[in-house]
């Protein structure tokens, strides 16, 4: 028998759901518990098979529940072996395990008389056995609410049995009445025949042989031979109906028998055997059970005679014994607090002898500790079914404190294995996302929750990517208003106000973000273009610190005629103008003379450069004003 790695005892172990009995693994030889038992016609059965499996094939990650086959678990009994497994044993064992009505006084004043019936009924009783004792007990033991009606059935079998066997007594006179009548009636012919009473005579001549024969004409004589063709045919008719009646009472009573071995009521199985054999004196133990039928089996195949009588009494005291077996070794598991094992042995004991004493008077102390066993194991296998695997921990290592004989290596296997996987794709959803691969990442965390429903990572990352979204949403936002502001900016051709701080920064995030090209063109260049008004300002202002306000005028002239929307260099270009006012209008006079369209006077332009120079002689403009001039003079 394959050990279970799990307690799957008290919700997978089976018994059929009216009769509670035996179930042969392969439906061979099956007992019924319809009351059809007898007759072999059996009943569909309303059993629930439970099926603790989530996938035939194995899996890397330990997909299976590590419970051993639960149908492997079996109990032998008459030398065969049945499953516990086909039908739910868990709510009948769970509300022993809760119970207590079998202490209370009417329960031991039950058996008290049970036990009283069986010393009456043994034929080792002073005396012999008791039938009237037994029967007048068997009445009070009926009043009890636990008996069912089992005593008061038995009774009225027996008492049916015994009003059988008096009107097979009364026939038994009457045939013998008629034996002495038929005796007489031959008597009284026989003197006739002597005396020569019979009338005339009567030849038959056949070949050489002449035969002479009496002829019965007395009328004394004929109303004796018909007399006793009518004792003869009423002798025959007493006989038949006699066999017959005892027949049908002896089908009845077994049934009864049967039905009883069925329920498991092995006590009353003894006692209806004793009864049996006081009732009926004829010797005759043979089982009138259909040829074929499962209970024929079962007798046939298990015990591989025949059934008898006194082979179920044989069968239900080989029960017995079986059940005080299994209770001792449940009580020694215990006291050495092996609840694993003990919690086995009593399913077993309670499967096979439910109605026994020994399994009746375990005290609830005892079974107080099976039933926490029991009921953790339940809901560990539950926990795991369902991959609780936190609650499945705290199961697994309450099972272990309870039993020193509790394998808890598969659960614990089990349980880390799908953590380590859960975990492992809950990693994997976060690399995902990193690298932008939302498909990915949604495949990732959705086996992750297979693994595991409730890992705290999946939901810390679920908290993470929440805040993201929500930070996403709030990014989108700022990203939208900030493009907005940049546009504004632009048309308003505020240019220094796009590349003041903090806002280039933030403008310089965003559109990276975005990837907006154009957007990123026009800031570069608006940020080139301002570092080159600064720089000119810059040197402008230097050379006005030094007392050169002509040289800071034309340092900054050019970048203002490039850049004459900028507000900055205009106003340091205005307030020159002050300062080198004599100078700018010479420069502006020579350059109107040099471009004056078809007529151009360049005498003229060439003397108010000259006079420019006089004015700032380091002047760059008048210079190259000056150059151009006497270039064009010499190449015309």
């Amino acid at each position: 028998m394959k050990k279970l790695s799990l307690l799957a005892l008290s919700s997978s172990l089976i018994l059929p759901a009216t009769g509670q009995v035996l179930t042969p693994p392969n439906g061979t030889g099956t007992m019924l518990g319809n009351g059809n038992s007898a007759s072999g016609n059996a009943a569909p059965s309303n059993n629930t098979t439970i099926n603790r499996y989530e996938s035939s094939s194995p899996s890397v990650q330990g997909e299976e529940i590590p419970i051993v086959d639960p149908t492997a678990k079996t109990v032998t009994f008459q030398g065969r072996s049945y499953s516990l497994m086909d039908n739910n044993l868990g709510g009948q064992f769970e509300a022993y395990l809760a119970s207590s009505e079998f202490e209370s006084k009417a329960s031991v004043e039950y058996r008290e008389r049970i036990d009283k019936i069986l010393d009456l009924l043994s034929p080792l009783n002073p005396g012999g056995p008791d039938l009237k004792g037994a029967y007048d007990l068997l009445e009070q033991a009926s009043e009890y609410p636990g008996d069912g009606g089992i005593c008061d059935s038995l009774a009225n079998s027996i008492y049916s049995g015994r009003l059988a066997m008096k009107g097979i007594g009364n026939k038994k006179e009457a045939i013998a009445k008629l034996e002495e009548e038929r005796e007489r009636l031959i008597h009284n012919m026989n003197v006739l025949e002597t005396k020569g009473q019979l009338g005339g005579t009567t030849s038959v001549k056949e070949g050489k042989k002449t035969t002479t024969t009496k002829a019965p004409t007395s009328t004394e004589y004929k109303m004796m031979q018909k007399r006793l063709v009518e004792i003869a045919a009423i002798k025959k008719k007493y006989e038949a109906s006699g066999v017959i009646g005892l027949t049908q009472s002896k089908v009845q009573y077994q049934a009864m028998m049967v039905q009883l071995f069925i329920q498991r009521r092995f006590q009353h199985v003894v006692m209806s055997a004793r009864f049996y054999n006081i009732i009926y004196r004829d010797g005759d133990q043979a089982m009138r059970i259909k040829k074929g039928s499962d209970t024929e089996k079962f007798f046939s195949e298990g015990l591989g005679v025949n059934p008898t009588v006194a082979g179920l009494d044989a069968a239900a005291n080989e029960a017995i014994r079986k059940s005080q077996t299994l209770i001792s070794a449940f009580e020694n598991n215990v006291q050495s607090n092996r609840i694993h094992a003990a919690s086995e042995r009593l399913v077993e004991a309670f499967a096979i002898g439910e109605f026994m004493p020994c399994v009746q008077t375990i005290p609830v102390g005892m079974k107080e500790r099976i039933q926490q066993y029991v009921q953790d194991a339940n809901d560990l296998i539950e926990a795991l079914s369902a991959k609780e695997l936190g609650r499945a921990t705290e199961l697994n290592e309450a099972l272990k404190s309870q039993a020193r004989d509790y394998n808890a290596s598969k659960a614990t296997s089990y349980i880390a294995g799908h953590k380590r996987a859960s975990d492992g794709f809950v990693r994997d959803a976060k690399f995902a996302l990193f690298e932008k691969d939302t498909p990915r990442a949604k495949v990732a965390i959705e086996s992750a929750i297979k693994h595991w429903p409730n890992n705290p990572s999946i939901q810390d990352f679920n908290d993470k990517l929440d805040q993201r979204l929500t930070m996403g949403e709030q990014e989108a936002d700022t990203l939208t208003q900030t493009v907005k502001e940049f546009d504004r900016l632009l048309a308003d051709k505020n240019y220094r106000a796009i590349v003041e701080e903090p806002r280039k920064s933030k403008f310089v995030v965003v559109l990276g973000q975005l990837n907006d090209e154009p957007r990123i063109k026009q800031l570069n260049e608006i940020g080139s273009s301002i570092l080159e008004i600064e720089k000119a300002l810059e040197k402008s202002s230097s050379l006005v610190d030094a007392g050169q306000p002509y040289a800071a005028w034309e340092a900054i002239y050019e970048t203002q005629n490039k850049y004459y929307d900028d507000p900055k260099i205009a106003n340091a270009k205005a307030q020159l103008i002050g300062q080198v006012g004599n100078f700018t209008n010479a420069l502006t006079k020579a350059k109107k003379l040099e471009e004056g369209g078809v007529s151009p006077q360049t005498g003229s332009a060439l003397s108010w450069y000259l006079k420019a120079r006089d004015i700032y002689p380091q002047s760059q403009f008048a210079k190259e004003g000056i150059e151009r001039i006497v270039k064009k003079q010499f190449r015309d």
